[in-house]
C-alpha cells in the first residue's frame, strides 16, 4: 500500500484513505505536518515528528551531563552563596 489515489476537493482538502490512515495511527483531530521535498508533499503525524526529533537530540546528547541536574545544581549552589 505505497500509494494510492486522491483528488483535492472545495478548499484544498484531501482525504487520505482509511487504510493509510490507520496503518499509521492517525485519528480524526490529529495534526500533521506537511512539507514539500524536491516537489512532493510529505505528510508526518506530529507524534512521529517529535519521536524523530527525540531520537536525533538523544544522540547528540548521549554520555553528555543530565542538563536538568546540572541546572538544579547551579541554582543551589547560587542560593547558598547569598
Amino acid at each position: 500500500m505505497n500509494q494510492q489515489a486522491a483528488k483535492i476537493s472545495a478548499g484544498g482538502r484531501i482525504v487520505l484513505p482509511a487504510q493509510m490512515r490507520a496503518s499509521l495511527g492517525i485519528h480524526e483531530g490529529d495534526e500533521l505536518l506537511i512539507s514539500v521535498v524536491n516537489g512532493e508533499i510529505h505528510i508526518t503525524p506530529k507524534a512521529l515528528a517529535l519521536q524523530n526529533a527525540l531520537a536525533i537530540a538523544r544522540k547528540h546528547l548521549a554520555g553528555s551531563p543530565d542538563l536538568s541536574d546540572a541546572l538544579i545544581a547551579d541554582r543551589r549552589a547560587e542560593a547558598a552563596n547569598e
